[in-house]
C-alpha cells in the first residue's frame, strides 16, 4: 500500500484499476473520504490534472468509502475490501493519466 504524498491517488488509480480489470470498462466515479478528496485536490493534483481526471471520473467525497470506483449499474470495486485486480491490464491507469497531473514539486 501506497504511503506518501502520492498515496491517495495510488489508491484511487488501484480502485480504477481493479474495477477495469473485473469489468473490462472504465467507471464512472470513485467514492472516497471527504479527507482523501481534499488532499488529492489541495495537495496533489494541479488544476489542469484535476480538471483532465474529472473528465474521466468523477471523484466524489463520501464519508465511509474507501477508494470505491463504480459506474451505477451495480458494478463496484472496493480497494479496501478486493484488494487485487483480478487480471493484467494493457496500461495502468496511472500511467494513462500520466505525470502531467501531479503538482510537479512532488518529484513525479
Amino acid at each position: 500500500m501506497p504511503n506518501g504524498d502520492d498515496k491517495n491517488w495510488m489508491r484511487v488509480c488501484s480502485a480504477i484499476d481493479g474495477f477495469r480489470s473485473r469489468h473490462g470498462r472504465w467507471p464512472k466515479r470513485v467514492r472516497l473520504m471527504p479527507i482523501a478528496y481534499i488532499d488529492l485536490v489541495s495537495h496533489l493534483l494541479t488544476p489542469l490534472g484535476f480538471a483532465f481526471v474529472s473528465s474521466v471520473i468523477e471523484l466524489v467525497p463520501e464519508e465511509d468509502a474507501e477508494m470505491i470506483a463504480e459506474d451505477g449499474s451495480g458494478a463496484e470495486f472496493n480497494y479496501d475490501r478486493d484488494c487485487r485486480p483480478d487480471g493484467e491490464l494493457e496500461m495502468a491507469t496511472h500511467l494513462w493519466f500520466g505525470q502531467v497531473i501531479i503538482r510537479p514539486d512532488l518529484g513525479w
